[in-house]
């Protein structure tokens, strides 16, 4: 991956109270505390004089101002002033003289006697894209707000409405039976830390999934590009209930900050490591595993405190590798040095294997682990399976030793694989609608060879065969063979269909068929291109006048939804 500059050389000392923040924005508030540390934050973090958080009451279109050193709750139109227009918006407004702007609305200065002299505004917007409302930071001690300032309060912007987004899912939930709402919260935290959909590592096939057990625990994954790579954690907290969940949550928020601002592995783990160290209780700790890919060098670096094993299978020689932790749990202790990171070298096809002791600790009825050499045997019997694919042998492995057992443990997988390099393959077919089976056929042959997520194979084929029909049935009808090209891209594949003799047609202009008539007022025709412009991800055409020569190219990829959950593949949160 290529590496941006970091916005500043961050050093430990940096970067300490910075992850302070982070870690007091994931512990548990009522929405008063919350807005206090909010604005504290700001101003530490910032070295300003004041800070005014305004929450956004979707009832009235309001601006509410929650928390303010002088001023009790007031309300104004959410399009009124400096926050209504970063709110309007959705972008942060830096203004070094208040006063000079026209946007800026002096009664507050009036009413209180205080004069705002350049101010930060910045939209709280949580990593679901929810806007919630407005942070205000006032008066730089030292000048203006310069651009690091920016990027800094953006990093904490995103953080608070995260952490405010929690406090009123929190309230809400207390509301009701108190047992019964721990639990929910719990697992309300632990989905909500997941990745919303898997990353596009070019080379790689990345995949997450997380199995809660009936009793909450603390798992989470987590797979985020930063400018360093790629951030890979499993985490698995001692306990179970709310507790836990929230503990793997601050790990996982202090961790993102530490690696939006640039720190470095080691940094970010000791840091991270100690602040929690001195917060939670000495019985609380965190299995976690904690690296980075270089998917350009084909390495990953990571601390791994107290998770193991770690799996890595070779493609070249069927062997699995098991590694052992290489520290202490995380918040076990304070470490005042780190050794040097652990480094994984990935050849082409090799798979590392991250899981949670929910599985390899599985007992079935008479009592026996499930350990890690059947995950082995999976991945010898497999091979060229997607991460997605594999992941679910492994569940489905634990669920059939079990033999009904019920699960006392959260299961969390995190697969990743260097892919092995497959050309493109090409056939060409006669124009004939006979050529349909040897279509099917090769397409389904390309599948097996390229390791293809076989649920994409019903549309990929629907597709091919409609377009081929379309080239057959309004093509001149010469001599010349249709070719096709199947080649396999991140998450999917790419078709093209190639005719050598043919007028242009442009399918991508077709009118859309009026599918809401009735059968006997529709125009025949055009319902076939109609449902492969909606069942591919994008489809292009292309006509070459000096060769007579069409071209019709369409991808189809693995869609992914909220919370890593895929509907044919990707993350996976299984209830």
């Amino acid at each position: 991956m290529g590496a941006a500059t970091p916005i500043r050389n961050l050093s430990a000392r940096d970067l300490e109270p910075i992850l302070a923040v982070a870690s007091k924005l994931a512990a548990p508030f009522d929405l008063d505390t919350m807005l206090g540390e909010v604005v504290s934050a700001a101003r530490h973090v910032l070295d300003a004089d004041r800070a005014s958080v305004w929450l956004h009451d979707a009832a009235t279109d309001e601006l509410v101002l929650k928390r303010s050193p002088d001023l009790e709750s007031v309300r104004i139109p959410a399009g009124i002033g400096l926050a209504g227009a970063c709110f309007r918006h959705r972008r942060l407004i830096n203004v070094p003289d208040c006063h000079a702007d026209e946007r800026f609305d002096p009664t507050m200065d009036r009413q209180t006697g205080y004069r705002t002299r350049c101010m930060l505004s910045l939209p709280l917007i949580d990593h679901k894209d929810v806007l919630v409302g407005v942070l205000q930071v006032l008066n730089k001690h030292s000048g203006v707000f310069a651009e690091d300032d920016e990027t800094l309060a953006t990093v904490l912007a995103a953080q608070c409405a995260v952490a405010l987004q929690r406090v009123r899912m929190m309230e809400a939930l207390m509301e009701g039976e108190l047992m019964r709402q721990e639990l929910e919260i719990a697992r309300s935290v632990q989905l909500g830390t997941l990745p919303d959909s898997m990353p596009a590592v070019p080379g790689y096939d990345v995949y997450g999934t997380f199995q809660p057990a009936g009793l909450t625990g603390g798992d989470t994954f987590d797979l985020q590009i930063f400018d360093q790579g790629l951030l890979v954690v499993l985490g698995d907290a001692t306990g179970h209930g709310m507790g836990p969940a929230l503990t793997v949550a601050q790990m996982q928020a202090m961790l993102r900050m530490a690696f939006s601002l640039g720190a470095d592995l080691d940094t970010a783990f000791t840091q991270v490591n100690n602040l929690l160290a001195d917060m939670l209780p000495a019985d609380r700790f965190i299995c976690a595993f904690i690296g980075l890919l270089d998917s350009d060098a084909h390495r990953i670096r990571f601390h791994s405190g107290g998770h193991g094993p770690i799996l890595f299978f070779r493609a070249a020689t069927g062997d699995c590798e098991v590694h052992r932790p290489t520290c202490f749990p995380v918040a076990a202790m304070p470490l005042p040095a780190l050794r040097a990171a652990a480094t994984l070298e990935f050849a082409p096809g090799d798979i590392l294997v991250l899981i949670s002791d929910g599985a390899t600790e599985y007992r079935d009825p008479q009592g026996e682990e499930y350990g890690h050499a059947r995950i082995h045997e999976v991945l010898r019997q497999h091979r060229g399976k997607t991460m997605a694919e594999l992941a679910h042998l492994i569940l489905e492995s634990v669920r059939v030793f079990a033999r009904g057992a019920p699960q006392e443990d959260d299961v969390t997988a995190v697969l990743i694989q260097r892919e092995i390099a497959r050309p493109p393959v090409a056939s060409s077919f006669k124009r004939g609608l006979d050529s349909l089976d040897a279509i099917s056929g090769f397409v389904g042959a390309m599948f097996a060879s390229h390791g293809v997520d076989a649920s994409l194979r019903p549309p990929v084929e629907f597709a091919v065969e409609e377009l081929f029909t379309n080239m057959v049935k309004y093509g001149k009808g010469g001599a010349a063979e249709v070719r096709l090209i199947l080649a396999r891209i991140p998450g999917g594949v790419e078709a093209t269909l190639i005719d050598d003799d043919s007028d242009p047609f442009d399918i991508t202009k077709v009118p859309d068929a009026n599918i809401d008539l009735p059968i006997e007022r529709r125009e025949p025709g055009g319902l076939g291109i109609h449902l492969v412009r909606r069942m591919v991800d994008s489809i292009e055409y292309e006509y070459r006048e000096e060769l007579r020569e069409t071209r019709i190219t369409f991808s189809k990829t693995v869609p992914s939804g909220p919370g890593g959950a895929p509907t044919t593949g990707g993350g996976h949160v299984h209830d």
